[in-house]
């Protein structure tokens, strides 16, 4: 097995660590624990927990959040065909449903009090939106639906969805997910 490097290594144990337990509860020392790294590699590196968890947004999240939100049209379906492909992709990530969307989870602890933290996330946040946006454009432009604003609907999907990931484990399943996800959809008519 080839060797990851340090960097790689910190980014990826940071994604996972800071995904489950949040910023505050992960501190620089269960990362460099997991990831048997010495604290003076870390800071070769990352000049603070904060530069680290925000080179781990762009580097890891940002990538997720493209992985669990496709808001792109394919094999020439319906765009209501296609954000249920989506939802479905969505409900077999058993992490996605346990732990909820690693972007919103953040949004709400670190908005608030990091004005760092909260440009850099709002920014992923606005560009999911314009993309789900022009996603239903085409379905206005198609007649798919009507007497919708697409940009008012994609905030409204947008922020359903993450409604519905930031359930406690005990009251979210793959089957809660879907059933909740295609009320979510009536809305598109």
């Amino acid at each position: 097995m080839k060797k990851q490097p340090t960097r790689e290594k910190l980014l990826d144990i940071t994604f996972e660590e800071v995904y489950k337990n949040g910023y505050s509860a992960t501190s620089i020392d269960s990362i460099l624990k997991i990831a048997t790294v010495p604290k003076g590699s870390m800071y070769h590196h990352f000049k603070s927990k904060k530069e680290l968890v925000l080179a781990m947004v762009n580097e890891r999240l940002f990538p997720k959040m493209d992985e669990f939100f496709i808001f792109e049209i394919k094999d020439k379906k319906s765009v209501k065909e296609s954000l249920r492909d989506t939802y479905s992709a969505m409900a077999k990530n058993r992490k996605l449903i346990t732990y909820g969307c690693p972007l919103y989870r953040l949004m709400v602890e670190l908005s608030p009090v990091d004005s760092d933290f909260d440009k850099l996330l709002s920014s992923k946040v606005i560009q999911m939106q314009n993309s789900l946006a022009s996603m239903l454009q085409i379905g206005l432009d198609r007649g798919e639906f009507s007497n919708i604003e697409p940009i008012e609907m994609a905030k409204f999907i947008l922020n359903a969805t993450w409604g519905l990931l930031s359930l406690s484990p005990n009251l979210s399943s793959k089957k809660e997910f879907l059933k909740q996800s295609k009320i979510i959809l009536q809305n598109l008519r």
